[in-house]
Order: C-alpha cells, then sequence, then structure tokens
C-alpha cells in the first residue's frame, strides 16, 4: 500500500510539471500536432524502457487490458488537446491545472465509486472540496 502511494505521489509530481509545459508550450504549437508530440514523447521514452526487457515482458493477460490500454491512449490525446486549448485561450495555469486535475480526481473518484469502490463520508467531503475548488477556480476566472 505504502509502494502505492508513493507510486500516486511520483505521478501526481508529473501531472503537476505536465500541466504547467503544456501551458507553456501551448501558445507556441498547434493544439493537435502538440498532442501529438506529447503522445509521441511518450512512446519514444516507454520504448527505450521496453525494448530491453521485450523478451521476458509478457504484453497482457487479458485482451480486455489492451482495449483499456487503447481507450485509455484516446483519453491521454483529449487531456493534451484540450489542455493545449484551454491554455491557448489565455487560461492561467494556476486557473486551469488544478480544475483539470481537480476534476479528474473527482471523475476518477466517481468512477471508482460506480466500479464497487467502498464510499465514506471522508471520502464523498474530499470529492465535495476539489470539485468546489475548481468551481471557485473556474469562477475566478469568468
Amino acid at each position: 500500500m505504502i509502494l502505492g502511494i508513493i507510486f500516486a505521489l511520483i505521478a501526481a509530481v508529473a501531472f503537476g510539471a505536465w500541466t504547467v509545459f503544456e501551458q507553456l508550450a501551448a501558445n507556441k504549437i498547434n493544439y493537435l500536432f502538440g498532442a501529438i508530440i506529447v503522445s509521441l514523447t511518450a512512446v519514444i521514452i516507454g520504448l527505450i524502457f521496453f525494448l530491453p526487457r521485450i523478451k521476458t515482458t509478457q504484453l497482457y493477460s487479458d485482451p480486455k487490458g489492451f482495449l483499456f490500454a487503447f481507450l485509455a491512449g484516446v483519453c491521454a490525446l483529449a487531456i493534451d488537446y484540450f489542455a493545449f486549448k484551454a491554455y491557448g485561450s489565455g487560461l492561467a495555469v494556476s486557473v486551469a491545472g488544478p480544475i483539470i486535475i481537480g476534476g479528474s480526481t473527482a471523475v476518477a473518484a466517481v468512477i471508482g465509486f460506480m466500479m464497487g469502490d467502498s464510499i465514506t463520508w471522508l471520502k464523498l467531503l474530499g470529492i465535495i472540496l476539489v470539485i468546489a475548488g475548481s468551481g471557485i477556480l473556474a469562477a475566478v476566472a469568468g
């Protein structure tokens, strides 16, 4: 469990840095091309780590894993494209970043509950606070 939390924190730092880099790039690149560059970079770096292990790595144990990974890739392209558009419209990173990240947190938690994760009052309060914070930031931007 602790190792999972450490991995989640590393992912959170990467997500936060990602949103800053997207904001910095947004007015300097076509949005769709920027999204493709982000995805292509992930592919190249992923291959650098993957290829030395290709003979000893099981790619998937269930075809559904491939389908869900593909759908995650579709979502990743949408994230990049619409984040570039948000930043390109002039939205500040201090507003768009928390809306994107906070909103994704709320969506993931709600979907998790629909998939059977336990619901507690403390978890619900956390989601409400995330949604309220994102709403406040959206109101401030407008």
